[in-house]
């Protein structure tokens, strides 16, 4: 994947202070070009998709969604807690504005959490963005497939 004139503008918008105080970037300075492509390429390993693991945290948000900010456990393995913010967040691509809100996640068999909101699934279904190395929202495809025990896609 080629970093275009595109990419620099959505990687300037990343930045800390831009479209939120801590960007989307951590202490990654790879362009997102090479950011994308590197999760990419760990999907294509673990032959898993980004779809697939945004329908399952989404599936999984569902369930501790109007519980007024109360932890749940899910499927004897996970704690769950959804917090709503007021307003909007704009996309860095562009493509639109997205409920503020957080979901955190524990997996109580490994200990490991994950953390993620509306615009985190967007960013990851729509442009292949996991988020950059340590940055808050990051979804590591390797510790998100293991956590969540996602399975290799089937081809038919």
């Amino acid at each position: 994947m080629k970093q275009t004139p595109e990419l620099d503008l959505v990687q300037a918008k990343m930045q800390p202070g831009v479209l939120t105080l801590k960007g989307f970037l951590g202490s990654d300075d790879r362009k997102l070009a090479d950011i994308i492509s590197a999760d990419r390429q760990s999907l294509a390993r673990l032959a898993i998709t980004p779809r697939q693991i945004a329908d399952r945290l989404q599936q999984l948000a569902d369930l501790g969604t109007d519980l007024m900010e109360e932890e749940i456990v899910v499927e004897n393995r996970y704690r769950i807690k959804v917090r709503d913010d007021r307003g909007k967040i704009p996309s860095p691509w562009g493509d639109g504005l997205f409920e503020k809100g957080d979901v955190n996640l524990v997996d109580t068999v490994s200990g490991q959490t994950l953390k993620w909101n509306r615009l985190t699934l967007r960013l990851l279904s729509a442009h292949g963005f996991c988020g950059g190395l340590d940055s808050e929202y990051r979804l590591d495809p390797e510790a998100v497939a293991a956590i969540l025990e996602l399975k290799p896609v089937q081809e038919p």
